[in-house]
């Protein structure tokens, strides 16, 4: 393993739940993080608390937005040897009731977002430069009705983790999906009909701060060396008790 100490890791997505996790654990392990979401106030909040953080806003599903808050952090930091790509949504609600307005969101958000956000970013990489796409165990199956379109987004996120290994693996930038099981965040919190769902993502989920750890790792290994995909679950989800 390799120390991260004083690489410039740019975390899209940071503002809370998993995104929030990787930043203080890439500051943790001596990195300086450009931290970008849409909500300034918990961005700062996240920033005070990580010394030499940098923050900006932006939107991954309005292009001009992400596209600048990307320039803005690129400036501050002097450059990004790293990125994390963790901004994404979950809607919960089968295909025949579900309004489509809805899918449209989830779509934007974790394809076409990740897209734009991965348009961004990589004419600032270089050799030994990592992308790390935060996906899901959703993206290799379909676990139920309702998680349906969150997990075709996710299947999504796969293939352009795949296509981007395939455009800048040759000029040495790795690539690496991470792909958690349940997670305990709020991503549904909030939803009509998701209180069980949300429960049950508490109960078994995997701390945001285990998942934080399998990045910190990924970003640590050799240059020669390329995670394609980091899969990781919660041994409770497993049925296992302590």
């Amino acid at each position: 393993m390799q120390s991260i100490d004083g690489r410039r890791v740019l975390v899209v997505g940071a503002s809370s739940g998993i995104g929030a996790a990787i930043a203080r654990a890439v500051g943790a392990a001596g990195a300086r993080p450009g931290l970008v979401a849409r909500r300034r106030d918990r961005l700062d909040e996240l920033a005070a608390q990580l010394p030499g953080a940098v923050v900006a806003t932006g939107d991954v599903t309005d292009p001009a937005s992400i596209t600048a808050a990307v320039e803005a952090i690129v400036r501050e930091l002097g450059g990004i040897d790293d990125v994390v790509l963790a901004a994404g949504v979950m809607a919960l609600g089968s295909v025949g009731d579900t309004d489509p307005e809805v899918w449209r969101g989830v779509l934007d958000a974790n394809v076409t977002g990740l897209l734009t956000t991965a348009r961004a970013v990589l004419p600032h990489l270089g050799p030994g430069s990592t992308v790390v796409v935060i996906s899901s165990m959703s993206g290799r199956r379909v676990a139920s009705a309702a998680g349906g379109v969150y997990a075709a987004t996710k299947h999504a996120a796969h293939a352009v983790a795949e296509t981007l290994r395939l455009e800048v693996g040759p000029r040495g930038v790795r690539v690496t999906t991470v792909s958690p099981g349940f997670v305990a965040t709020d991503l549904v919190a909030g939803q009509e009909n998701a209180h069980a769902f949300e429960e049950r993502m508490h109960d078994e989920g995997l701390d945001p701060a285990d998942v934080a750890a399998g990045v910190v790792h990924v970003l640590g290994l050799p240059p020669s060396v390329v995670v394609v995909e980091y899969a990781v679950q919660s041994i409770r989800q497993l049925g296992y008790r302590n």
